[in-house]
């Protein structure tokens, strides 16, 4: 497909990397130094013009027969206003906005909302993911496929958990999910049913929001997280804070903000949600609002720097558990290196909600927080050497774990007496896979970022 990108910032950049490998992209960007970027790093035209110009939204659609234009500006009426333009120029357009404030989102119906086919907000998911970490308490990873409602879970295993030492065929899962993959060091475990769960290893579960909960509490949970600090009165930080605040449970949530007036909106804004100014990188203002005292710290800035610095002084403070977000690729890296270790970043956030809504031809539904792993579907058919035969009797390739399979609408976990069936759509997780053992026993459909 033909694919028109509006924007070569962060959005558009990262959206332009993951489409890119599997479509025809155009990019428009006014700014000299972003197209020229785009242009050096990314298999893409650029087109250095004023996206939001109606006369350069028709040219860039007929340039390439655009089958989606996806506009991802900074100015979220913007986008909107040029997913309204471009199925004026051609109705069959697939629309995408990316859009910041989630005062903007509205629910889009199956054809469309006001001439926009996609919403995206990246800040709404970042928000979601951390609110998803911070009340699950085992949990440093978390990913969320809307599609299918099943989650795909990292947990820690500690000293004192009652896992230890337990073998997984004998562990008493959730009936609603399945252990994908155990990561030991730098070993992955993926063929686990008797592997024995060792303090230090973190455990990757796929299944429903019901049995993530479930498998938390399985863990053992010493003291249930009720006490919250955001750090930061961003988009994000707000949106977590009433996520957080609007649960059922008692809970007591704090956001600290050095700015004065983005002190005083978020006030007005939130509800049952304590809002101090003062400059959180401070250890004098930490200490002065009793931060120490928190179950979770949630660093939650514009700016990545100053997560940077937030994280290490919760870390000082012992807290034990530390959530960040970070815009920057780069940083991903140095946040591990502190030893924090569920960090949210940006650029994996959309770049996986582009994958799973505008690829098309059975791709990767996810990219993981490791660059080597893949989360994705294919669909059993007569082409497939998985057809007719038990899971149990496959010589399945390293680095391939069958995590799930869709049929008739519904999600469920295989065992090894599992039969595959014509028309399954099977969920694979795969760490390091050779992509050409792949297509041989699935015959096609293999996702081609591996």
């Amino acid at each position: 497909m033909n694919v028109v990108i509006i924007g070569a910032g962060n959005v558009g950049f990262t959206s332009a990397e993951a489409l890119s490998k599997v479509h025809d992209v155009l990019i428009v960007e006014k700014d000299a130094a972003k197209a020229e970027n785009a242009k050096a790093l990314l298999s893409v035209s650029v087109l250095h013009e004023d996206g939001s110009n109606p006369k350069v939204i028709e040219a860039a659609i007929k340039r390439i027969n655009a089958d989606i234009i996806l506009s991802a500006i900074p100015d979220d009426g913007h986008n909107l206003f040029i997913c309204f333009m471009a199925k004026r120029i051609k109705p069959g357009i697939r629309t995408v906005a990316c859009l910041r404030d989630p005062d903007f989102m509205t629910k889009a119906s199956k054809d469309g909302q006001d001439g926009v086919d996609l919403l995206i907000s990246p800040e709404t998911t970042t928000a979601e993911k951390i609110e998803k970490l911070a009340i699950l308490e085992n949990a440093i990873t978390y990913d969320h496929i809307s599609s299918m409602n099943i989650d795909l879970v990292t947990f820690k295993i500690e000293d004192g958990h009652s896992l230890v030492g337990k073998v997984v065929l004998n562990i008493d899962t959730p009936p609603e999910c399945s252990i994908v993959a155990i990561y030991r060091g730098d070993n992955v475990i993926l063929d686990n049913e008797t592997a024995e769960i060792h303090a230090g290893d973190r455990i990757r579960v796929l299944g429903s929001p019901e049995s993530m909960t479930a498998f938390n509490k399985l863990i053992g949970v010493d003291k249930e997280a009720k006490e919250f600090v955001i750090l930061g009165a961003s988009t994000v930080g707000i949106e977590v804070a009433k996520k957080l605040a609007q649960s059922n449970k008692r809970r007591i949530v704090k956001i600290i903000e050095d700015d004065p007036d983005v002190s005083r909106d978020a006030a007005r804004e939130l509800d049952d949600v304590a809002v101090v100014n003062g400059d959180f990188i401070d250890p004098t203002v930490l200490r002065s609002e009793n931060v120490q005292r928190a179950d979770v710290i949630i660093t939650a800035s514009s700016t990545d720097e100053r997560n940077l610095l937030a994280c290490m002084a919760g870390l000082r403070f012992g807290t034990r558990k530390i959530i960040s977000k970070y815009s920057n690729q780069e940083y991903e890296e140095i946040f591990k290196y502190t030893g924090v270790e569920s960090i949210v970043g940006y650029h994996r956030v959309i770049g996986n909600e582009v994958t799973k809504n505008l690829i098309f031809d059975e791709s990767a539904i996810l990219a993981i927080d490791r660059d080597s792993e893949f989360f994705f579907s294919v669909t059993i058919d007569k082409r497939s050497g998985l057809l007719n035969n038990r899971l149990g009797d496959i010589n399945m390739p390293g680095g391939i774990r069958v995590a799930a399979i869709v049929r008739d609408g519904a999600v469920r976990y295989p065992r090894l007496n599992t039969v595959f069936e014509s028309g399954d759509k099977v969920l694979l997780f795969t760490h390091m896979v050779n992509p050409v053992e792949l297509s041989r026993l699935f015959g096609h459909n293999t996702p081609l970022e591996l």
